[in-house]
Formats: structure tokens, C-alpha cells, sequence
């Protein structure tokens, strides 16, 4: 069993490790530093402040209406710099500050609602992101999207500096160190970052005047701000200079809210040296000790911590956005605010959108615009050129495009034949899909032929040629007609090779369609990469996993569940019972989600929640203690299969029903007394399992499976180019198009339903 990653975490090492940061601090001056000598009372009074921070915690788990209230909570408690950094450090290891990162903090909490972006690439450019917008090519296939007017909206520029004299990447240089732009390299990328944002700037204004509309991007009307380091001043004179060509610029102001991290003692330490003396005092590895700064709310002695900065940054951006209404306004600052303004604007919980940016260069976005409107900041995309990170993902995608499009051998109109597979995990629409790949087929005059169970029918040689006959009914079919497996032993090369030995004499002018979910695909890719197998997929999987599609068997499996909740939800306000609802989702909650979500049910415990143990207690624990007992009530609860918490080792619904019985059973006013007699009522669970694989197919699942499987004969008789080394997806409005099975990635959680299912809508 792996240990906990900050179980080397000891008060004394703390302590050791906050005076030996005090020393450096003395040494070099810039911060003041005075520690006392070590004691035998420092122990204690680290765990009166534990108890004391304890307490704060569990104050925070309320929330803070604003976030000057959240930071003089805790300013309040650091009366004594490296007592405070001990204690808050020692309970960051226990791991008992993480409700913090939920906790509702004025303007600075995470928004639940779905948030407009402001650049999108031309895949995702539609005419309902487009409407009453203005659209403006940017190049790299990126489009810029702006208001037609600024009314009671704000518009920011904001802008990091460039590279600096003190590098950040070898120095912990923070808002206590005033910093100087590199003379060449920095004074450069300022110029650059000036003369690229006035020329944009400068075409959105001609299409403004072209449209009559008011020109509120006259560079002569922005509002200027800048945090106390020089170089962000440096920068602004810089693309002030280039706005204004020459026109005199006013004084910018100071925003705090601009600053960057405050290290505290560590200010201006070379990097490695603080690695080093942690190690030392805790008695790691500098590899492991990393992993105590890694931390979001790791704090510096006498600074704070990554989570005390977004904090800052996200409000004071509503603030500064709020008086400043229809009014654009250009920020000068530092990498960690546009690394916290990404975080915000994620649409994952903290921790996953911090996990995505905690590698967050120097090299990366020199402008990001954003909106603050109706009270909501939102919109963040790289405005001036791509970033590191953007570039890196579309060079490698357009080297692994080329790569594919030179597999395909497959010539137009060349098709005579085509080989049909189900993979994976059963699903409704299967039959519908492979009634109609036989029918097109056969219409177009091509050989059908059907694998049955799979890569293991390939691997065995279960190929047989389809007719009339075998198609009859099979349309209505709910889960696939011709079977499917799971065969682990796929992966191994001597079977692939076996398999398309079986293959190859029906691939001469033909093509294999592979029907399901991403370990499926995961499979077609490995044999049209490593044997020139003229792949197509289709999506299949009532896991529903796969990004920028609808998977066939989805919406059938949803229907299906919907039918066993409502009857549960019927008999749960009849009676006064509990029940929790296991579906299938070990990797993804996209189905529990959907099913939680359309039934209203109470709560929903998923694989994707940061922590499940605290929604457990305080989510599902807490609705039923306001709702027990509320006449004609349900209570109902879908948990995804395996979800991990506390209560059993094979988590999901298991050990919970029994945790939450006995929670229940020992409420007060669940309590038999004189003259009350409490409903007798029961926590029951229900799993439906694989019961939602064989769902009979719904028409919109029909109708999708026909669409893809018309598409992928034709696409292939047309444009093999086009298809072949692709998935064929299904996105909203029956927009069909191909995923290069090299891009396939997983479906991100849908954290705006989940939000809006708890009712965290924050609509104005």
C-alpha cells in the first residue's frame, strides 16, 4: 500500500526547516527575519495553534462572504510567523485544510455556471457562440469573439512580463523583490507583445467603425494598471508605446490585486537551496521534499500560500471589473495570476484545474483576454500568439495528422469490401448500427462480413459473410447481435499478429469498422498504426467517455435507469426510505451523472469528486437531515460503481448503506419517545449494473447508430482520406465529423450539470 505523499511532514522538521529559511532571509537581507532560538515549548505551542487552525477550517466549511473577511480570519491566527507556518504545514500534510479549496469565499469561489469563452478554434466556432458577437480571424485557425458593444461589461487585457533580470525559474522572486525586464530578451518580448496587441486592437476598431458601432477599443480611452515590480511597469510603457504610437500615455496605476506570490522568507533563495535545506530538515530525498511546495496550500513562512494568492487575484479582478463598467483595462503582471485567472476559469474543481497549470512557464500566454459581465469574470484564451503549451499540442498534431493521412492506402471508389466488429462492453444501438452498415453496403454493392465477440473473433477467425437472413429484426436488438468481449490479450503482439493473418485476405480493397468505447479504439489504432489495417470507428459505449461525441448506447441506458429511479423515488416518498442506486461508471460518471441529473435525485457520489468521504458526510449525510421526515419526500442517491471512500475497501455502494443507516439511527429525532413515534423507514441499495448494457434501444440511439453507419460506407467509398485512422463522432444537432483515433481523449466531467443538479447555479 503507497504511503501518503507528505507523511514525512513532522512539527519538528517544520520548525527546523522555518529557522533555517529565517537564517538564509538574514543573510541576504531583503526580508526581516527573527525567529527565535529553538525551545522545548515551541512543540506545544505549534499544537495550541493546530487546534486554533482546526477550528478555522471548520469555520471556513461555511464560508466567507468576501475575501477580506476569509484573509483577516486568518491573518488573525499567524500572531507568531514560523509557530503559524509549523502548524498550518503539519495539518497540509494530515491533509486537513483541503475544505478550503471548496469553501464558498465571496467573488473568489470557483463559478458553477457555463462559462462564454472569448477565442475558440474554428472546430469549435459555432453560430450560437457567433451570434450577436463579433468574429475576427486571428490565424492558426482561431477565431476571436467580442462584444458588439462593452454596456455594463469590462474588458481586460491581461499581460505577464516578459523575462526578467532575477530569473523566477531559478529564484523565488515574489511581489517582495522588485524586478527589472531583461534588457534584451524581456525589453523584446515586451515590444513584441505591444506591437501584436495594437494590431489587433487596430482591426477590431476598423470593423467597429465598419459595423457603426461605438469604437470602444480607441486604445487613447484604456485604463492602465501595474503591480509594484518594475518590470510590470516596464512592460506597460512598453505596449503603451505601441498602442498609442507616439501619443502621450497616462500614469498607470497600482493594483494589488496584480502582485505576485508572496514567499515570505524564502524571497529571492535560489530554488534548489530551499529544496535542499527541506530535505535536510525533514530527512528525504530533495525529490520528495518537492512535494510539500508542490502544494496549492502550502504556505511560506511570513508569505502565504498558491491558494492565498487566487484568492487575491480572482477578487480583486471582480472588484477592479466592478468599478470599472464599460470600460477597457489592461493589467500588467505576473505568471502566478494568469496561472490562478486559468484555475478560476477551469471548469473542473480546484485541485484537477491546479493539477493542469501547476507547470505553468514563463514561456506561456503573453496576453489573456477576459470579461467581467453581470458580475461574472469569464472567457480566458491566449490573445496574442500561441502559447508554449498551444504550440506544443499543434505541432505534434499536425506531424501525427500527416503520419496518418500516409497509412491510408484505401483509394475513392476503390471500396469491395468491409469487416464489422462490436468490442468492449455491450450497448444498445449495436444492431441498429450494424443492420445499416449492411444494408448501405450491400446497396452500394460491397461484401459484408461480421466478427463475431470481437478482437477475439478476429483472433480465432470468426468472420463470416452477412445476408438478409442474419439482419432480420436485428435493427430492434437491444446490445449487440453478433456478441462482444473484453480480450486483454489483444495487446499482446503475437496475437495482433495472429488476428490479422486472419484479417489481412478480406483488407485487400476493404476496410475494418470497429463498433466501441476507447479501449476499442485504443485497439483499431494499434492495427492501422502498426499493420496499415484501413480502420473506421464508431463510438459505443453506455460510458459515454469519449470527448467531442454521443456514444451509442448511452441514451438507452440512461432511459432504462430512469424507469428503475422513478419507481424507487415512487416508493422511497411512500414509505419514508433511503435508497442509493449503484450504476456502472468505474472510470467516468458521465452515465450517473445523466441519470442522477434527468430523475432529480438527491445527490450523486462519483469517481470525479475530489474528495468522497466529505460528500458523503457533509452532502448526502446533510440533505438527509434536512429532509427525513418531509412529507411525500424521496430520497434517493446514485453512486458510480467503485467510487473510493472510507467504508469498503471496493468502494462505490458498498459499506455505505450500512455507514449511512448507522449515522441515521443514532439522530435524535429518529429516537422513539413518549407521544413520538418516528417513521420506521429503511436504507436500501439497488444495483443496476449491467442491466443498463442489454437497455433496449431508444429511437434517438436508433436514429444515431443508422446516421454513423450510412456515413462511415459512404465516407469510405468517397473519402477514405477524410475517415480512414478515424472515429466517425456524433455531435449535438447531428453534426457528424472524424476524430483522428490518435486524438481521442476522455470526456471531460460535466462540472456546470453536476453544480446546477446541487442547486450552485450562482445566476444573476
Amino acid at each position: 500500500m503507497m504511503s501518503h505523499p507528505l507523511d514525512f511532514v513532522t512539527v519538528e522538521g517544520l520548525l527546523a526547516y522555518g529557522r533555517a529559511l529565517a537564517r538564509r532571509a538574514s543573510e541576504r537581507g531583503l526580508v526581516q527575519a527573527s525567529p527565535r532560538e529553538a525551545s522545548g515549548h515551541e512543540a506545544d505551542l505549534v499544537q495550541a495553534k493546530m487546534e486554533q487552525l482546526r477550528s478555522f477550517v471548520e469555520r471556513a466549511k461555511s464560508g466567507f462572504a468576501t475575501a477580506e473577511a476569509y484573509r483577516a480570519a486568518r491573518k488573525d491566527l499567524n500572531d507568531d510567523h514560523l509557530i503559524f507556518f509549523a502548524a498550518w504545514n503539519r495539518l497540509l500534510s494530515e491533509g486537513s485544510l483541503q475544505p478550503l479549496l471548496r469553501t464558498v469565499i465571496g467573488s473568489a469561489s470557483k463559478p458553477t455556471y457555463q462559462r462564454p469563452v472569448a477565442i475558440v478554434p474554428r472546430a469549435q466556432l459555432t453560430p450560437t457562440l457567433a451570434e450577436g458577437r463579433i468574429v475576427l480571424e486571428l490565424g492558426d485557425d482561431r477565431f476571436w469573439l467580442l462584444p458588439r458593444d462593452l454596456a455594463d461589461r469590462t474588458l481586460f487585457f491581461t499581460m505577464r512580463h516578459g523575462v526578467s533580470q532575477v530569473d523566477s525559474k531559478i529564484y523565488r522572486v515574489g511581489c517582495r523583490l522588485p524586478n527589472l525586464l531583461d534588457p534584451e530578451r524581456g525589453m523584446a518580448r515586451a515590444d513584441a507583445v505591444g506591437s501584436a496587441l495594437a494590431r489587433m486592437v487596430g482591426v477590431v476598431g476598423q470593423q467597429l467603425d465598419f459595423l457603426h458601432l461605438e469604437n470602444y477599443l480607441d486604445s487613447r480611452t484604456f485604463l492602465h494598471y501595474i503591480s509594484r515590480s518594475p518590470n510590470t511597469r516596464e512592460l506597460y510603457e512598453r505596449v503603451s508605446s505601441a498602442l498609442l504610437q507616439g501619443a502621450p500615455a497616462s500614469e498607470p496605476i497600482v493594483e494589488s490585486a496584480l502582485e505576485s506570490s508572496d514567499f515570505g522568507w524564502v524571497t529571492g533563495l535560489e530554488k534548489s537551496l530551499e529544496v535542499e535545506e527541506a530535505a535536510r530538515a525533514f530527512g528525504v530525498e530533495t525529490s520528495m521534499a518537492k512535494r510539500l511546495m508542490k502544494d496549492p496550500l502550502y504556505s511560506y513562512p511570513d508569505g502565504n500560500s498558491f491558494f492565498d494568492l487566487y484568492v487575491d487575484v480572482i477578487d480583486g479582478l471582480h472588484r477592479l471589473g466592478t468599478a470599472q463598467k464599460g470600460k477597457v483595462a489592461c493589467l500588467y503582471t505576473h505568471s502566478s495570476t494568469l496561472r490562478a485567472l486559468m484555475i478560476y476559469l477551469d471548469p473542473r474543481p480546484f485541485h484537477e484545474a491546479f493539477g493542469e497549470f501547476s507547470d505553468y512557464k514563463e514561456s506561456q500566454d503573453n496576453v489573456v483576454l477576459l470579461t467581467l459581465e453581470q458580475g461574472r469574470l469569464s472567457g480566458y484564451s491566449t490573445a496574442v500568439g500561441l502559447s508554449e503549451r498551444e504550440r506544443v499540442v499543434r505541432n505534434a498534431w499536425v506531424a501525427v495528422e500527416r503520419a496518418r493521412k500516409d497509412r491510408v492506402t484505401l483509394k475513392p471508389r476503390a471500396l469491395k469490401r468491409i469487416v464489422v466488429l462490436v468490442s468492449g462492453g455491450d450497448f444498445a444501438g449495436a444492431g441498429a448500427a450494424l443492420k445499416e452498415l449492411h444494408v448501405t453496403g450491400e446497396r452500394l454493392g460491397l461484401e459484408v462480413y461480421f466478427v463475431r465477440h470481437g478482437y477475439l473473433g478476429l483472433a480465432n477467425n470468426w468472420i463470416e459473410r452477412v445476408t438478409d437472413e442474419h439482419t432480420r429484426g436485428m435493427g430492434s436488438q437491444p446490445s449487440s447481435p453478433i456478441g462482444s468481449s473484453r480480450f486483454e490479450e489483444f495487446k499482446q503482439e503475437a496475437v495482433l499478429h495472429v488476428a490479422m493473418r486472419h484479417l489481412a485476405p478480406y483488407l485487400r480493397d476493404g476496410a475494418l469498422v470497429v463498433l466501441g468505447g476507447d479501449g476499442s479504439m485504443r485497439g483499431a489504432r494499434a492495427i492501422y498504426e502498426g499493420f496499415g489495417a484501413q480502420v473506421v470507428g464508431i463510438p459505443g459505449s453506455i460510458d459515454n467517455n469519449i470527448e467531442g461525441t454521443i456514444s451509442l448506447g448511452f441514451q438507452s441506458a440512461v432511459a432504462l435507469a430512469d424507469q428503475s429511479i422513478e419507481s424507487l423515488k415512487a416508493t422511497s416518498s411512500a414509505m419514508g426510505n433511503v435508497f442509493f442506486v449503484e450504476v456502472m461508471g468505474a472510470g467516468s460518471g458521465h452515465l450517473a451523472l445523466a441519470c442522477a441529473y434527468q430523475a432529480r435525485a438527491e445527490g450523486l457520489l462519483v469517481n470525479e469528486h475530489p474528495d468522497p468521504d466529505a460528500y458523503i458526510d457533509e452532502v448526502i449525510l446533510g440533505t438527509l437531515k434536512r429532509t427525513l421526515g418531509v412529507p411525500n419526500k424521496s430520497h434517493l442517491f446514485v453512486v458510480a460503481e467503485r467510487t473510493p471512500h472510507r467504508h469498503h475497501q471496493d468502494g462505490g455502494i458498498h459499506g455505505l448503506v450500512d455507514y449511512i443507516a448507522g449515522v441515521i439511527a443514532r439522530w435524535p429525532e429518529r429516537q422513539s419517545r413518549h407521544g413520538h413515534y418516528p417513521l420506521t423507514l429503511a436504507t436500501k441499495a439497488t444495483i443496476l449494473g449491467h442491466t443498463l448494457r442489454g437497455a433496449r434501444s431508444i429511437p434517438e440511439d436508433k436514429a444515431i447508430a443508422q446516421h454513423l453507419a450510412y456515413e462511415v460506407v459512404h465516407r469510405l467509398m468517397e473519402s477514405p482520406e477524410d475517415i480512414v485512422g478515424c472515429l466517425l463522432a456524433y455531435r449535438e444537432r447531428g453534426a457528424i465529423g472524424p476524430i483522428p483515433l490518435h486524438a481521442i481523449v476522455p470526456k471531460q466531467f460535466d462540472w456546470d450539470v453536476y453544480s446546477r443538479m446541487h442547486g450552485h447555479t450562482n445566476l444573476s
